[in-house]
């Protein structure tokens, strides 16, 4: 579970893997970030215009997985739109 002392290092990592992504056209960054009950929800948003971040689910679930999978746990990326 993140603590508040771990969700700055978290986000750094996956901002670190969205800009990778750009590699492969996937434009996405993050815009906010909520710990709330042990959880740490990252808001996700599409770079550039004319994408969608739910189009980009299947990505953003792979670095939830790759976070778990480095012990990150209760981490949530959520596909959002910039007002």
């Amino acid at each position: 579970m993140p603590t508040t002392r771990r969700v700055a290092d978290i986000v750094t990592k996956v901002k670190k893997r969205l800009a990778e992504a750009e590699k492969e056209g996937i434009y996405l960054k993050v815009t906010g970030k909520k710990l709330d009950d042990d959880w740490l929800y990252i808001a996700v948003v599409p770079s550039r215009p004319g994408v969608r971040a739910s189009e980009h689910a299947n990505y953003m679930s792979k670095i939830e997985r790759e976070l778990r999978a480095a012990g990150d746990d209760n981490v949530l990326l959520v596909p959002a739109l910039e007002d």
